[in-house]
């Protein structure tokens, strides 16, 4: 399997050395634990090194689809060690559903973030906005595909609501069962790069994963009239080649999408506000009651859209909280190895 059909040769020019590209492979697919390598050789059943389990702090520490990584080839089979991963260029997380404070990451060294949204009972702005944080804060670019197309009336006043709202993102109508818009985005696809589409179940990613890959590779299924949601057609992460050269990174539908970013990050995706908020009496304005606040003068003269406001609002509540709780938990990490090393030193003594 060649390398360079994988996108080796665009993702090593980021690497500070050269590596020895005889052991090199690409996490294809991650299937609870088990793993499948595309490789020089071929398809490879990846193996963890116990070494590497030992020394991997959490589940991000891990090989994720994307990743190249370093591997060890059994002789005579087609297996190969997992000796450890290559520096992620970029990475696609999201928070780990439930309370505890962890990071799932869905792609790694991906360059383009295809968001996939239907235009029928799907349609959420909000939404999207937590998609385009996801992706600005992992590096890569987003790019919005407004879907179904061809089921509404109105998708180009859809298209300029968007937008509106979410500025500096390149945003395309589509319809993937009649084809309308496919060629577009087959377009943004380089050859030798990588992109991941990402959305709800029910969006057509699957539809459109066929349409670029000119073959039925995926499962499709019909969404529920009631609600416009669908099943997960797609099972698990995994790459996948397409024919006019680009690596595609196909994912389930996420039912929830807990956001892994900083402030930072969301400041980026809200541009507009970020504007006003840099005109505030205090850095540490809060932008919801604090004394000489230019976002709430903004919002006030009509200059800033009240629901994008509010989004803005409690997703940077919800980051503050995410970050606290990251503190507290990294805090507790470091004070628990800190007592492991020295019980290990007060052992070594006696």
């Amino acid at each position: 399997m060649d390398l360079k059909a994988l996108g080796w040769d665009l993702y090593k020019k980021s690497l500070p050395e050269n590596i020895d590209e005889e052991n090199i492979a690409r996490v294809a697919v991650e299937n609870r634990g088990s793993y499948l390598l595309y490789a020089e050789s071929g398809e490879l059943e990846g193996i963890i090194q116990g070494k590497f389990m030992r020394s991997a702090e959490s589940e991000a520490d891990y090989p994720k689809v994307g990743d190249w990584v370093i591997t060890e080839k059994l002789r005579g089979e087609d297996k190969a060690v997992i000796k450890s991963i290559l520096p992620r260029k970029t990475k696609i997380s999201r928070k780990r559903a439930g309370e505890d404070v962890a990071e799932q990451i869905i792609a790694a060294n991906v360059d383009i973030v295809f968001i996939v949204q239907g235009l029928d009972g799907d349609f959420n702005i909000s939404r999207l906005e937590r998609y385009v944080a996801m992706s600005k804060e992992g590096g890569c670019e987003p790019v919005i595909i407004l879907n179904k197309a061809d089921l509404i009336a109105d998708a180009q006043a859809k298209l300029e609501e968007v937008s509106q709202k979410i500025s500096g993102v390149r945003i395309f109508p589509v319809s993937a069962q009649n084809g309308q818009g496919v060629e577009d985005v087959r377009k943004l696809i380089q050859e030798g790069s990588s992109v991941v589409f990402v959305g709800s179940s029910g969006v057509g990613k699957s539809t459109l994963v066929n349409a670029l890959l000119g073959m039925e590779a995926q499962k499709t299924q019909e969404v529920r009239f009631d609600d416009s949601r669908g099943r997960h057609t797609t099972t698990k992460r995994e790459i996948l080649l397409l024919p006019s050269g680009g690596v595609l990174i196909d994912t389930p539908g996420m039912r929830e999408l807990g956001l892994w970013a900083s402030q930072e990050a969301l400041g980026e995706t809200f541009d507009d506000i970020k504007i006003f908020a840099q005109h505030c009496k205090f850095n540490d304005c809060d932008h919801t009651q604090s004394a000489g606040c230019a976002v709430l003068k903004a919002l006030q003269e009509g200059k800033i859209d009240h629901k994008r406001y509010d989004n803005f609002i409690k997703l940077s509540g919800s980051l503050d909280h995410f970050q606290a709780k990251k503190e507290r938990k990294e805090a507790w990490a470091l004070k628990r190895k800190q007592i492991s090393i020295a019980r290990k030193q007060y052992s070594g003594k006696k």
